[in-house]
């Protein structure tokens, strides 16, 4: 059985998500008030993990998967699979009872996406050829 409650929650959750995706389409990362930019970014002047995903989402709406692929390679590899594991667990939410499928991490595997995170994090800033491909 549906919970009708929930569902209007995901809806209105999605209608959120796609206001921002629409008003990032128009006016670009830096024309869009609401995403002030990388905090770590401004006060260390490094890169984050998920520095250039307001870029690559940019490109990803207009269609340009390659810059957005360039702009951090690891976060768009890692956000379709994430909205996928989010999408099933909301969906079995909304059911009241989890889907026979699903998409959860082991534990192990979720220290081993922590570690590639973190070494991410630190290739990407290293001032070498190839690390520097790695920064957005």
């Amino acid at each position: 059985m549906m919970h009708w409650r929930r569902a209007l929650w995901v809806i209105l959750a999605v209608l959120l998500l796609g206001a921002a995706c629409l008003l990032l389409y128009r006016n670009g990362p830096g024309g869009t008030p609401f995403l002030p930019g990388c905090l770590f970014r401004k006060l260390t002047g490094l890169n984050c993990p998920g520095c250039g995903m307001t870029r690559a989402t940019y490109a990803t709406l207009h269609g340009d998967l390659g810059r957005a692929f360039r702009l951090n390679p690891l976060g768009m590899i890692l956000l379709p699979i994430a909205l996928l594991g989010i999408s099933l667990e909301v969906a079995g939410w909304v059911g009241g009872k989890p889907l026979p499928f699903t998409f959860k991490l082991k534990r192990n595997w979720g220290w081993i996406l922590l570690y590639l995170i973190l070494a991410y994090w630190v290739l990407r800033n290293l001032p070498w050829w190839p690390f520097t491909l790695l920064a957005p």
